[in-house]
């Protein structure tokens, strides 16, 4: 069974989407209650680097799909994580 250009493209969309749509929320309440003692530095620390190895590995295959959806990943962690220094309470 051979899989079209087409389908496979949709399913790297949806990939995306599933994918990058899971950091909204925690910005969005972030940005609402102006708290993130709850969220770990560390977690967005590693997603960072994983998706930055991501960003790599699509530029070097090349496939745009892979490279700009994991940008946009890397993007979205990096302002969770400029929220997450900004909101933190000192202990």
């Amino acid at each position: 069974m051979e899989i079209s250009q087409y389908a496979i493209f949709m399913i790297g969309i949806s990939a995306t989407f599933f994918s990058l749509w899971s950091t909204v929320p925690q910005i969005r309440k972030s940005l609402k209650t102006k708290k993130t003692d709850d969220v770990s530095k560390w977690l967005i620390l590693s997603l960072i680097g994983g998706l930055s190895l991501w960003v790599l590995y699509g530029i070097v295959k090349p496939d745009i799909i892979i490279a700009i959806a994991n940008a946009i990943g890397v993007c979205l962690n990096v302002w969770l994580l400029l929220l997450k220094f900004k909101y933190t309470r000192s202990k």
